[in-house]
């Protein structure tokens, strides 16, 4: 068989499709006729629309600083904010000081936390 590009026998190199040849092939149409022109058009114009990109809210979690119950990404936010958090995702800190905290504060934020999580799950 000979390539269409360059004339050589196909068996000699690999062939490479544009991505308009491959879409077309692919939906089952034969190159160079009007229908696989005007199909490669409304590809070209469906890909071109901008679309709004929506992001789903996030699951709730108890969170670790005050044991309250954080149920959307609007309330995650304004939590970060009135603690003066930030997010740090995969970054590392460059400096950290450790909270100092006494046993009895611990452990009573240790139990709030306790009684919350065990008050959500009971209610799922």
């Amino acid at each position: 068989m000979i390539c269409p590009k360059c004339g050589y026998s196909e068996s000699n190199h690999i062939v490479t499709n544009s991505d308009k040849e491959s879409y077309l092939v692919f939906w089952g149409f034969k190159l160079g006729t009007p229908e696989a022109e005007e199909a490669w058009k409304q590809k070209q114009e469906m890909t071109h629309k901008e679309a709004p990109m929506v992001m789903s809210d996030i699951e709730g979690y108890v969170s670790q600083v005050d044991g309250s119950w954080i149920s959307s990404r609007s309330h995650h936010r304004s939590h970060l904010k009135q603690h003066r958090m930030i997010e740090l995702g995969n970054d590392v800190p460059a400096q950290h000081t450790p909270v100092q905290i006494d046993r009895k504060t611990q452990e009573a934020r240790k139990q709030k936390i306790a009684e919350l999580a065990y008050s959500k799950l009971k209610y799922k």
